[in-house]
């Protein structure tokens, strides 16, 4: 069959490349999964192993601290002592057999002896059996010379009695004269090395000489790890530590080496379990001068590696077939695609045309929408002006109407102040000077209401603000005590003033302190806080009341005028709107905070005079 332009295009030289980069990308997909695999599985192997090494010295701890307190509360028994001072009576041996034997029925220890100072046992727990201790000299022994030079001491060794090895806890029994001997418990330490075969883990404990002594594997006990020096074989060879036939000196580890943080061991056996490669752990037990080691085999963990490397290697060689069949679909169905956006382009030319109509027409409907809100808006604005303007009119009829009855007033207070002195009195005097200032602030206020009905000059004026709270505060104080509210105020020295209208400072102060009068009528507690502060420049007014606060509904249209929560008839809404109003001809602000259910704070700002200003207010 010839081989067509596919197959020549198929077989070029740029084809041959690509394969050549799969098959590399490949092969360091493979390197790098292997690698990191390898390392996280040696970690978590080493951290597994040094936590279980931490779990086995605990338990081997456990069980030597058993019987730490038995050698030192066997130096100070009266029987031993007896026994020691005594090796000649047999009344005193035997006492002395007879206590260590009960005492180890209840402690479990292997053996219990006691030494005299020449190293010979004089009494022991197993007296009466065939492998007695007793009148046997362990003077060669270190656990007694270490004893008797240095109080107490600690050795592992074979026995050499009994033929069971076991670590020897030794305590020198002092007498007035000097040492009397040593007491010596024996223990056992076959419970653990069950323990740790239960476990399925390959471990050992190796002592000071680098020999196994404790092993999960019998045929590693007495071995050394590595093959030691023959002089270092006879140095050990007297202690009879290691029973008759002392160690096998064939190393355990043939080769140890440091790889990727971790020590690697090359064990060599006839056994498969302890022969190949393996990850050493070790944890150091410096109380005794021994070593744990862990034996990891390296073999599952290589393998994990790979299967999880090859696994990584087949899903990158996977996602290359993918990539390399998609771009053969690209190319076929990109043809296809051609075609199809030229008719996509004609749709969308007509589709733009039928959107830009759609966005014209959306755009009028809002316009409209516009519109009738701001209609809406204008009617409402033309509403309350219209209020505004009847309420004007009104307000300056009642200026007009008032004026004259306020006039009258004056001229009979005036004639009644004459009357009054000239009887002589000052019963009424005081009571005639209260009447005479509210008739002038009631002609002050008519005044003022007559600037509703034309438009007001603006001129300069300053006001104290001390003196308007205390005015403020004297003609509503009827109301609060009326109501039962506590007054917290203390009047700024030295004064503060503002550039404002004072009598517009104190309207809009009587209207603050009003409400708040309203809003504590029904609370449990009535406190109303005034406060004042300047920093200079701008002076602040706050009034905190305790009452039932604000809606959060509300706080948008409370200046508003008309707007009111108080029930029909109670108010027509305009306090807050005219003070509001006020307080901005003056060029300050007036904001609020409330919350309810705990009160409303109102804060006034104002342009603050100079010191010296304040002064001549003052």
């Amino acid at each position: 069959m010839p081989i067509g332009p596919v197959h020549r295009n198929w077989l070029s030289r740029r084809h041959l490349w690509a394969i050549a980069a799969a098959l590399a990308l490949i092969v360091l997909v493979f390197w790098v999964a292997f690698e990191v695999t390898l390392g996280t599985a040696v970690r978590g192997s080493g951290e597994q192993a040094q936590r279980r090494l931490a779990l086995f010295d605990r338990t081997l701890e456990a069980i030597v601290e058993r019987f730490h307190y038995l050698p030192v509360a066997i130096s100070q028994a009266r029987e031993t002592r007896a026994a020691l001072d005594n090796p000649d009576d047999p009344a005193a041996i035997e006492a002395a057999n007879g206590f260590l034997s009960k005492l180890n029925e209840t402690a479990g220890a292997s053996e219990i002896f006691l030494m005299a100072d020449s190293g010979s046992v004089v009494a022991a727990s197993n007296w009466w059996t065939l492998t007695s201790l007793v009148g046997t000299n362990y003077s060669f022994r270190p656990y007694f010379a270490d004893a008797m030079a240095r109080g107490r001491a600690e050795y592992y060794a074979f026995g050499i009695s009994t033929n069971v090895p076991g670590l020897f806890l030794s305590q020198r029994v002092d007498g007035p004269d000097g040492p009397l001997g040593v007491a010596v418990i024996k223990v056992n330490l076959g419970e653990i090395e069950a323990t740790w075969w239960r476990s399925g883990e390959l471990l050992g404990i190796v002592d000071v000489n680098d020999v196994t002594i404790l092993s999960t594997r019998p045929d590693w006990r007495y071995r050394p790890l590595q093959t030691i020096p023959r002089s270092q074989i006879d140095a050990i060879a007297g202690q009879q530590r290691y029973g008759e036939n002392g160690i096998e000196n064939v190393g355990i580890i043939t080769d140890r080496w440091f790889s990727r943080g971790s020590e690697f061991a090359l064990l060599d056996g006839s056994d498969p379990e302890t022969a190949g490669y393996f990850m050493l752990q070790e944890l150091r037990l410096p109380k005794h001068g021994w070593r744990i080691l862990s034996f990891t085999p390296l073999a599952p963990i290589y393998a994990s590696a790979l299967t999880m490397a090859s696994a990584a290697a087949l899903a990158c060689a996977a996602l290359i077939l993918i990539i390399v069949l998609l771009e053969q679909r690209r190319r076929l169905v990109a043809h296809r695609l051609a075609d199809h956006n030229r008719l996509e382009q004609r749709v969308a030319e007509r589709t733009e045309d039928l959107h830009a109509m759609n966005e014209q027409l959306r755009a009028e409907i809002a316009e409209r929408v516009r519109a009738e809100k701001a209609e809406r808006d204008a009617q409402q604005g033309l509403v309350q002006a219209a209020k505004l303007a009847s309420l004007g009119q009104a307000l300056a009829g009642v200026a007009h109407e008032v004026s004259q009855p306020v006039a009258a007033l004056t001229t009979h207070l005036a004639s009644a102040r004459l009357l009054e002195q000239r009887r002589g009195g000052s019963e009424l005097g005081p009571i005639l000077g209260a009447m005479d200032k509210v008739v002038e602030r009631l002609a002050t206020l008519t005044g003022h209401l007559k600037t509703f009905a034309r438009k007001e000059t603006q001129v300069a004026m300053t006001a104290d603000i001390g003196t308007a709270i205390a005015n403020a505060l004297d003609l509503t104080d009827h109301r609060l005590r009326q109501v039962g509210i506590d007054v917290e105020y203390r009047r700024p020295r030295p004064p503060v003033g503002v550039s404002a209208n004072p009598v517009h400072l104190e309207q809009v102060l009587i209207n603050l302190i009003a409400n708040a009068a309203d809003a504590m009528q029904d609370a449990s507690m009535r406190v109303l806080s005034i406060g004042v502060s300047s920093d200079g420049q701008l002076a602040r007014i706050t009034i905190a009341d305790t009452g039932t606060g604000i809606a959060e509904a509300d706080m948008g249209t409370l200046f508003d005028p008309f707007f009111t929560t108080k029930p029909a008839g109670k108010g027509l809404g305009l306090g807050l709107a005219i003070s509001y109003g006020l307080i901005r001809d003056s060029g300050g602000t007036i904001a609020v905070r409330s919350i309810p259910g705990q009160g409303s704070t109102f804060t006034i700002t104002l342009p603050a005079l100079a010191v010296g200003a304040n002064r001549a207010s003052a």
